[in-house]
């Protein structure tokens, strides 16, 4: 593997010195010519971090929102389920007390985010 790269990387730079010796050749000398002229665009439709984060986050609550309705759905089967056995009410307890654990977590998240987002915003300008 290491003699590979070491191939790789010296017939690069053959085939890069050969490169601009050619496009020299081809401007009559002197300095080469530059071969490729490149910029570089933003891959992301956001240009700043806030809002970047702002948007993962809402992307976020909009995957994981259906999965805690599913939570809370299932908390209500486990204590129709129980029929009123200790154990299984308290396994439906728990499971709903996690799910609002969960839904609380989501969305301060996310309104944290909003938050801050609103702050740097407004500071920035």
């Amino acid at each position: 593997m290491k003699n590979f790269f070491r191939s790789f990387i010296i017939l690069s730079l053959l085939l890069l010195s050969s490169a601009t010796t050619f496009a020299a050749d081809a401007t009559g000398g002197g300095t080469p010519a530059p071969l490729v002229s490149a910029q570089v665009e933003n891959p992301i439709k956001y240009d700043n971090f806030a809002d970047f984060v702002a948007a993962v986050l809402q992307t976020a609550v909009e995957i994981l929102m259906p999965f805690v309705v599913l939570a809370f759905i299932w908390s209500g089967f486990l204590f129709v389920r129980a029929q009123g056995k200790p154990a299984e009410l308290e396994t439906a307890k728990s499971a709903i007390f996690w799910s609002v654990i969960g839904a609380f977590i989501l969305m301060g998240a996310w309104g944290f985010s909003q938050i801050i987002a609103t702050t740097v915003t407004t500071l920035t300008q």
